[in-house]
């Protein structure tokens, strides 16, 4: 049987993991990434392929660009624009990309494609929630003069992520508490051995708490929560932006604060990018029957 052929353009670390994990079972082609993906043909253009690809992957789509009416995608040696990679995909080409805007689906719609977001996969959101609660041990860890063991962590929300974070915490001999909403959310953080709490309560925030965690992509600590928390409080927003903390007020307070993006990519982007292969090969495989 011969193999797919795949183009992929552009992207982070990860993303070149994510094109090495592919070539184990397809003939790749790397274009625009920030090193030469092991186990790839690295091309200096889309017009380099020998033949049309079956699957274009494309990395995180919300940093496209537009002039002059063109959508761009930045790469390793400059912008191309989105258009000129047409040419290079057959009919009926899959073409994957995160985080996908309404202008690049709307384009490649109009041109006869459709684009899957890896980033909407269940199977991804899952997955990248592990590296994500490691990213924010990492920065507990880092930024703290105290063992991560005996704190005491306040996580608001319960969702995947939240989870994540709190069995980690948790393993690490953290006492968790997690700040929620709802009264089904409470009974499961109770179930899972963590405290539970009122999200909306100001004094869970204030109630000597050495690390907070938000995941909640929502304001949910402002200006006058942060002002009832000692200054030794750490920090971590893991949610999306604009994020659930003001993170103006913190800093005015010198309370320290990070809005940890894209922890997966940075803290190991190996298993990250093996995680986008997996994907990946789901949706090639489900959308070719």
């Amino acid at each position: 049987m011969n193999k797919l052929n795949i183009i992929c353009i552009g992207g982070d670390a990860r993303f070149i993991y994510m094109c090495s994990y592919l070539s184990m079972k397809y003939n790749v082609y790397a274009y625009g990434t920030q090193e030469a993906p092991e186990g790839t043909v690295t091309i200096c253009s889309p017009k380099e392929m020998p033949v049309k690809a079956d699957v274009l992957v494309l990395p995180m789509l919300n940093c496209i660009s537009e002039e002059n009416g063109s959508l761009l995608l930045p790469c390793r040696d400059g912008n191309i624009g989105i258009g000129e990679i047409i040419p290079y995909l057959k009919d009926g080409a899959i073409i994957a990309g995160g985080l996908v805007s309404e202008k690049a689906a709307s384009f490649f719609h109009n041109v006869g494609y459709e684009v899957t977001d890896y980033f909407k996969r269940r199977e991804l959101v899952v997955k990248n929630c592990i590296p994500t609660a490691e990213g924010a041990l990492m920065i507990a860890m880092r930024e703290r003069n105290e063992t991560v063991y005996g704190s005491t962590v306040l996580i608001t929300g319960f969702g995947n992520v939240a989870k994540a974070a709190a069995k980690l915490f948790s393993a690490c001999g953290a006492e968790v508490t997690c700040a929620v909403r709802r009264k089904d959310a409470a009974a499961e953080a109770e179930c899972a051995g963590y405290r539970s709490a009122d999200i909306s309560d100001p004094k869970v925030y204030a109630d000597g708490n050495g690390i907070i965690i938000n995941t909640v992509p929502a304001l949910v600590i402002n200006a006058g929560i942060l002002e009832k928390l000692n200054i030794s409080t750490l920090l971590i927003d893991l949610a999306s932006k604009p994020g659930g903390i003001d993170f103006a007020a913190a800093e005015k307070l010198g309370i320290k604060c990070f809005h940890a993006l894209a922890l997966p990519g940075k803290v190991a982007p190996v298993t990250a990018g093996r995680y986008i292969a997996e994907t990946v090969e789901n949706i090639i495989s489900e959308r070719r029957g």
